[in-house]
């Protein structure tokens, strides 16, 4: 499996809040957190499209946007509920176990989904090396400073339209590429996603 992810996606490199795919592309990727539309006034809702409009019609570089929609797994939070059971007023109990069991009945009629939005930000060196690059080289160096640019841009043109961006950690950044091509399987054991 990690060879053939390998092949699809060369990760050379990943580091504090950037990445390196094959020799000289780098990538930062940024959560975002969304408004809720649908609940605005149609005031807002075209202050909000004219606002998004006029920011984008301003961006002179790329710009990818993705949504990934991922299956809600509440087996977690549901065994944690029951383990809080004993703190829990007494008279209290008896609706959370109800609320237990809606859950899980929510959950076994409909999927629930977490959709999560994601701003990525690709950069393009010019190199001819053909060994990876390690942090403390210039074009690492040049692709973490053009990409944070680029970031503060995004980070301020969507301020005002109530959305906001937080940068991947390198853990993270490792873990949106896994499960973007790994269908979502746990990660194997003895990955090493860290930097060298």
């Amino acid at each position: 499996m990690l060879v053939s992810l390998n092949r699809l996606l060369p990760i050379r490199a990943i580091g504090p809040g950037i990445c390196l795919i094959g020799r000289d592309r780098f990538s930062l990727i940024m959560e975002a957190t969304p408004v809720n539309f649908s609940l605005r006034s149609l005031g807002d809702q075209d202050r909000l499209i004219h606002g998004y409009t006029a920011f984008l019609n301003g961006l002179h570089f790329p710009v990818e946007l993705l949504v990934r929609s991922d299956v809600l797994r509440l087996d977690d939070y549901l065994g944690d509920l029951k383990s809080r059971e004993e703190e829990i007023e007494p008279a209290l109990r008896p609706s959370l176990g109800d609320y237990i069991d809606f859950i899980q009945e929510a959950v076994s009629v409909h999927h629930l989904l977490r959709r999560r939005f994601f701003v990525i930000l690709p950069w393009q060196g010019s190199d001819s090396r053909s060994r990876p690059l390690r942090r403390g080289e210039v074009l690492w160096q040049e692709a973490e400073q053009e990409l944070f640019r680029r970031r503060d841009i995004i980070t301020q043109g969507l301020r005002p339209l109530g959305i906001r961006l937080r940068m991947f950690s390198s853990e993270e950044t490792f873990k949106f590429f896994y499960a973007s091509l790994g269908g979502g399987q746990p990660l194997p054991p003895g990955v090493n996603w860290a930097w060298d």
